[in-house]
C-alpha cells in the first residue's frame, strides 16, 4: 500500500481546543442590536451573544442559577438590556460589562411575554399572561399604568405617538388590537378585524398602521380613526411584516414614491413586497433555502421571524431550523448565513484546496458548509431528507459526496467564489445511504453502502455538466454485503481494497475493482460503527459498541490488538503520525488518543457533553474537528511542536536563570537572589541563601532582605517555611520567617494571606515538637554545666603531687 505524506508527531501528542463553534438560538424571538454587531437569543435557557463578524458565542450575562429568562429586551442604545424571569424577577443590566444596574419583583401573575421601551428609554411596557399591561419607570422601578382590556397572553406590546400624546399599543389572544391612552390611561379603543393571533404591528410615516396575523391577512388602519382602511389578503401565515425602506430599487420592478410597500414572511419560507394602494404582491423571491418540497411533512411556518438591520441594509430571517439568514434588499440574495442550532452533527468533512471549509451534515436536509476560522456557513440545498454521511476526495478537494435518507447521493463542486450547487443526483439505493468513502487517489470514483444493505461503486465524471438539468449517475457495480444496514466504509490508500463495517458485527474487505469478498472480520460482540485503513500497514481498525477498538490484519483477517479503554460505545476511528496513533470518540462525549504499539490511551479530550459521532483529520493533521450530539463543532489544533518548543525555550530560560542565581549568591546580593529563588520555585535553594545571611551577616540583614521583599514573595517564603518546619536541621530559618510575617502584618491583614489557617495549623505540632525538644537540650545543658562546674570545684580541693612532696 501507498504511504501518506503526514507530518511527524510524537507519541506524547497534544491538541488543544482551536476554535468552537457553539449553539446560540434553540428557539423563541431573537434580537438585533442596532449597530448590526451581534444577536441576542435564547439558547438552552440561557441568553446568549453572538458575534455576527468573529462568530463566536457568549453569554450575555451571567448565569443566573434557578432562574429560566422568560422574555429579554435591548434598548436602542445597544447597552442597556432588560431581562424577566419566569419568577418575576426583572433586571437591568449593562450589556458590555455584564453588571446588573436595577432589580425588582414585576406585579405580574404569571410570566411577562413581551416587552417594549418608549423613544427615550425611560418607559417600559410589560405584557404578560394575566391579561394586563404595565409600563414602568425603569428609573424608580415602580409601575406607572395599569392597562386593562385585553384577554389572555400578550404576544405585542408597543408605544406610539398620535397628536403629540404617548399610546400604547397590545394584542393578546382575542385578536383584537388595543390602544391606551398614557396620558389619562384609557382604553381608547380595540381594533376588531383579525381571527387569529397578530403578529406584527408596523406603523407608517402617513398615520397609518399596518397589522399582519396568522389569518393570511393584513390589514391597513387609519390612526386618526382608528378606521380600517383595506384587507390585503396575502395567502400564507404570517409571522412578520415590515416596513420596505424608502428608495430601495427592485429587479424588474417599478416603485411608486406615493406608495408604501410591506414586506411579508411566513409559512411559504419566501420573502415577498406588497403594495398598500393596490393591495397586490409585486416582487418575491425567486428561489429561498428555507422551501422545502411539497410532499414535506412539516406543517409549522419556514420563517419564524423576519426583521430589517438598517445598520447593514439586510433583511434577516430567522427560519424554523433555528438558521438566520441575510438577504440583500435589492434582490433578496443570500449575503451572510448563520446556524443557530445544528442538533445532532452526524458527519464533518473537510473541503476546499486549503481545507478551509468543513462541510457539516446535522439533522438536516441540507448541508452547512462553514468557512474556517469565522464560521461564517453557506446552506446547500438538494437532499429531501436527512443527511447522513459526507466525503471529499483527497486528490480533488473541490469535489464533495454526500448521502441522505432520500435514498440519494449528490455530487457538489465547492468553489472559491461560485455558490456551491448539486451537479450529479445519484439513484440506485431502496434505502437510507448511511455511509459514502471517495478514493484516495487520482481516479474520482466512490463507494455509498446503505440500510438496504447494498453496498455499490459509483464513478463522478471528469468535468461539470454544461446543461441546465442535473444529470443523472448510475452505480457501475453493486453488491449484497451484510445482513444488516452498512454503518461505514473506507477505501485503502493505493484504492485496491475497499472494507465495510455492520451492524450485524462484522467487518468486510473487498477488492474495489469488483467489489469480491476477500474476507470477513469476525470478533466485535455489537454493531461496527467505524472503519479505516491504516495508512501504512497492511491493518484495519475497527470499533464496535461493545466499548473496544481492534486492529486487524489483512492478510490473514485476524485480531492483532484489541483496546479497552472506552466505557461506552466507541462510535468514531482515524489514524495519525503515520499509522502510529489512533484517535477515537465515543457515546460518553470523550475523545481518546492512543500509542498503538503500547496499546495505551495516551491523552482524554473531554470538551464534549454527549456522543461525539464524528471526526475529521485536515490533510496535514494539523487539525482535527469533531461534532456530536451537544450540537458543539469543535476544531482541535494539534500543539506537539509548540508545546516541545516551549518547554525547550522554559527549559534554556531556567538554565540561565539558575546560573544568575548562583552569580547572585556569590556577590551576595541577597534581595535579588532570593527573589530569583522564589521566582524559581527552589525552597532549597531559598533556605540556603536565607543560611548564608545568617552565617555571614545576621538576623538584623534578614529582616532587612525580608522588608524589601513583594507581598506575593512574602506569601511564597511562607509556603517553604512550611516545609522546612517539618525537619529539625530546617526549621531555625522557617521560625524566624514566620516570626518576620507575624510582625510585619496586623491581625487583619494576616487573615488576608491566602491558606494562612492552614499553614499555621499544619505547623504548629511541628513547632510544639521543636519546643520540647530544644527545652530538653535546655535542660540538658544545665545539668551539663552543674556536673562541669562541681568537677572544677572538686578539682581544686585535691592536692597535687608536688605538694604532698613538700
Amino acid at each position: 500500500m501507498g504511504k501518506k505524506k503526514s507530518m511527524k508527531i510524537t507519541a506524547k501528542q497534544s491538541f488543544d481546543v482551536h476554535s468552537k463553534y457553539e449553539a446560540f438560538f434553540t428557539g423563541g424571538k431573537v434580537q438585533f442590536s442596532c449597530n448590526g454587531k451581534y444577536i441576542l437569543s435564547i439558547c438552552q435557557d440561557n441568553l446568549k451573544l453572538f458575534d455576527i463578524e468573529s462568530g463566536t458565542t457568549s453569554n450575555a450575562i451571567e448565569n443566573l442559577e434557578g432562574e429560566e429568562i422568560a422574555s429579554f429586551l435591548l434598548a436602542a442604545d445597544d447597552e442597556t438590556l432588560v431581562t424577566a424571569s419566569r419568577n418575576g424577577i426583572m433586571r437591568i443590566w449593562h450589556l458590555s460589562t455584564k453588571e446588573i444596574v436595577k432589580s425588582w419583583k414585576s406585579v405580574h401573575i404569571g410570566p411577562i411575554s413581551c416587552m417594549a421601551f418608549d423613544s427615550t428609554n425611560t418607559l417600559l411596557a410589560t405584557g404578560g399572561s394575566d391579561s394586563t399591561i404595565k409600563v414602568w419607570d425603569t428609573f424608580r422601578k415602580y409601575y406607572t399604568h395599569n392597562l386593562k382590556g385585553g384577554k389572555g397572553v400578550y404576544s405585542k406590546v408597543c408605544f406610539h405617538n398620535i397628536d403629540s400624546k404617548i399610546h400604547v399599543f397590545g394584542t393578546a389572544d382575542d385578536y383584537e388590537i388595543h390602544v391606551w391612552n398614557l396620558h389619562t390611561s384609557e382604553l381608547v379603543t380595540s381594533l376588531s378585524g383579525h381571527f387569529s393571533s397578530v403578529t406584527e404591528l408596523v406603523f407608517t410615516k402617513d398615520r397609518r398602521l399596518l397589522s399582519s396575523s396568522r389569518d393570511k391577512v393584513v390589514l391597513l388602519w387609519d390612526l386618526s380613526t382608528f378606521k380600517l382602511l383595506k384587507t390585503i389578503p396575502v395567502f400564507e401565515t404570517v409571522e412578520s411584516c415590515i416596513l420596505l425602506p424608502e428608495k430601495i430599487v427592485l429587479p424588474n420592478t417599478s416603485l411608486s414614491s406615493s406608495d408604501t410597500y410591506f414586506v411579508t414572511a411566513g409559512d411559504k419560507g419566501i420573502l415577498r413586497v406588497w403594495s398598500t394602494l393596490s393591495g397586490t404582491c409585486i416582487f418575491e423571491q425567486s428561489d429561498s433555502l428555507i422551501m422545502l418540497p411539497e410532499d414535506s411533512s412539516y406543517e409549522g411556518p419556514l420563517i419564524t421571524q423576519a426583521v430589517y438591520i438598517p445598520a447593514l441594509e439586510v433583511l434577516a430571517v430567522i427560519s424554523f431550523e433555528q438558521n438566520i439568514l441575510f438577504y440583500t434588499l435589492d434582490n433578496f440574495s443570500i449575503k451572510n448565513q448563520f446556524i443557530g442550532y445544528n442538533d445532532d452533527i452526524l458527519s464533518i468533512k473537510f473541503v476546499g484546496k486549503k481545507d478551509e471549509h468543513i462541510a457539516v451534515a446535522t439533522n438536516s436536509s441540507h448541508i452547512k458548509v462553514f468557512q474556517l476560522p469565522s464560521f461564517n456557513c453557506q446552506l446547500l440545498k438538494g437532499h429531501h431528507d436527512i443527511v447522513m454521511s459526507l466525503d471529499s476526495f483527497p486528490k480533488h478537494k473541490d469535489i464533495l459526496i454526500s448521502g441522505s435518507k432520500d435514498n440519494n447521493v449528490k455530487v457538489w463542486f465547492v468553489g472559491s467564489d461560485s455558490p456551491i450547487n448539486a451537479e450529479y443526483t445519484g439513484f440506485g439505493h431502496t434505502d437510507s445511504v448511511t455511509a459514502i468513502c471517495c478514493c484516495k487517489g487520482k481516479r474520482r470514483f466512490f463507494a455509498s453502502g446503505s440500510e438496504d444493505t447494498t453496498l455499490k461503486l459509483w464513478e463522478v465524471p471528469e468535468s461539470k455538466p454544461v446543461v441546465a438539468t442535473k444529470p443523472l449517475l448510475s452505480p457501475y457495480c453493486t453488491v449484497k454485503a451484510h445482513d444488516k444496514l452498512i454503518n461505514d466504509i473506507d477505501i485503502s490508500e493505493n484504492d485496491k481494497f475497499l472494507v465495510t463495517g455492520s451492524q450485524d458485527h462484522t467487518a468486510k474487505i473487498w477488492d474495489s475493482s469488483d467489489l469480491c469478498l476477500m474476507g470477513t472480520l469476525r470478533g466485535h460482540k455489537k454493531g461496527v460503527w467505524c472503519v479505516k485503513f491504516s495508512p501504512v500497514d497492511l491493518a484495519v481498525a475497527t470499533c464496535s459498541g461493545d466499548e473496544t477498538i481492534r486492529i486487524w490484519s489483512i492478510n490473514d483477517f485476524s485480531c492483532l490488538r484489541v483496546f479497552q479503554g472506552h466505557e461506552a460505545t466507541v462510535l468514531q476511528v482515524v489514524f495519525l503520525s503515520r499509522g502510529t496513533q489512533i484517535l477515537s470518540s465515543a457515546s460518553d462525549g470523550n475523545i481518546k488518543l492512543w500509542d498503538i504499539k503500547n496499546s495505551l490511551c495516551t491523552k482524554t479530550l473531554s470538551e464534549h457533553d454527549l456522543r461525539v459521532w464524528t471526526l475529521a483529520v485536515s490533510s496535514n493533521e494539523e487539525y482535527v474537528v469533531s461534532g456530536g450530539a451537544d450540537s458543539n463543532v469543535i476544531v482541535w489544533k494539534d500543539t506537539t511542536k509548540v508545546e516541545k518548543e516551549k518547554e525547550i525555550s522554559d527549559k534554556e530560560e531556567y538554565l540561565v536563570q539558575e546560573q544568575e542565581l548562583v552569580n547572585l549568591v556569590y556577590k551576595e546580593k541577597w534581595i535579588k537572589a532570593l527573589g530569583l529563588a522564589i521566582t524559581l520555585d527552589k525552597p532549597y535553594q531559598a533556605f540556603i541563601i536565607i543560611q548564608e545571611i545568617l552565617n555571614k551577616n545576621g538576623e538584623e540583614t534578614l529582616e532587612t532582605v525580608f522588608s524589601t521583599l513583594r507581598q506575593d514573595q512574602k506569601e511564597a517564603l511562607l509556603k517553604f517555611s512550611g516545609d522546612w518546619v517539618t525537619n529539625a536541621k530546617t526549621f531555625y530559618p522557617a521560625v524566624l520567617i514566620l516570626n518576620m510575617i507575624y510582625n510585619s502584618h496586623d491581625c487583619e491583614e494576616l487573615l488576608k494571606l491566602p491558606n494562612i489557617s492552614t499553614y499555621i495549623r499544619d505547623a504548629l505540632p511541628y513547632l510544639d515538637r521543636h519546643f520540647k525538644r530544644l527545652n530538653k537540650r535546655c535542660q540538658d545543658m544545665q545539668i551539663l554545666n552543674f556536673l562541669c562546674s562541681h568537677f572544677k570545684i572538686t578539682n581544686q580541693m585535691v592536692p597535687t603531687d608536688s605538694s604532698m612532696e613538700q
